[in-house]
C-alpha cells in the first residue's frame, strides 16, 4: 500500500511539473526531458526506500 502512495505521489509531483512547464509555454522536448528526469528520480527514490527496508 505504501509502495502505491508513493507512485501515486510520484506521478503527481511530475504532473504538476508538466502542468507549469505547459502554462509557461516551454518547448515539448523540455516538457519530455523534465518528465523522463522526473521519473528517473521517483524511481531511485523508491529504489533506495525498498534497498532500506530490505536491509
Amino acid at each position: 500500500m505504501n509502495k502505491l502512495l508513493s507512485g501515486l505521489g510520484g506521478l503527481l509531483l511530475v504532473g504538476a511539473v508538466l502542468l507549469y512547464q505547459q502554462f509557461r509555454h516551454v518547448s515539448g522536448i523540455a516538457m519530455l526531458e523534465t518528465g523522463v528526469l522526473g521519473i528517473a528520480a521517483i524511481l531511485g527514490v523508491l529504489h533506495l526506500i525498498s534497498h532500506w527496508r530490505n536491509r
